[in-house]
């Protein structure tokens, strides 16, 4: 698949991300974020570019793996890639808050429902953007009757 085909496909990961994070964060979390907002950096508008450029570099190994080790590229296939991911940075990042905070148990399994829907999401789209299948050269074969 071509670079500019990879980073167009990153890139809608990535447009899709922000989105998905502030309606997640600024709307259906608002009050759960608002009840833990004490523990939030005091400079953190001055590090918002950290989050959105780690942001960026994930969309781009999502792609990027999504590309090594998909073999079908179906869209169902992209939706466990997700939801693999999803795990993954569930056990790292949900579990490990939770640990680390005092936040509620329900706010960590929250967060982690909702990187499930979204990296499932991003799996799907990933999936339909970019046809690893047919870039690999496979040819759909037709059952004979």
């Amino acid at each position: 698949m071509s670079i500019k085909r990879f980073l167009l496909v990153s890139l809608a990961i990535f447009a899709v991300g922000m989105v998905w994070g502030g309606l997640v964060h600024l709307v259906v979390l608002r009050e759960a974020n608002a009840a833990i907002a004490h523990l939030l950096r005091p400079d953190m508008a001055g590090k918002m570019w950290m989050s959105i450029v780690a942001s960026a570099g994930f969309a781009l190994l999502f792609v990027l793996g999504y590309g090594r080790f998909a073999r079908k590229g179906t869209v169902g296939e992209g939706v466990l890639y997700g939801l693999f991911f999803a795990a993954v940075a569930g056990l790292l990042v949900d579990v490990n808050q939770y640990v680390l905070y005092p936040i509620q148990g329900s706010l960590a399994c929250t967060w982690f429902a909702a990187g499930a829907v979204e990296f499932s999401l991003y799996g799907a789209l990933v999936a339909w953007l970019y046809p690893v299948a047919r870039a690999r050269g496979a040819v759909p074969t037709v059952p004979s009757q």
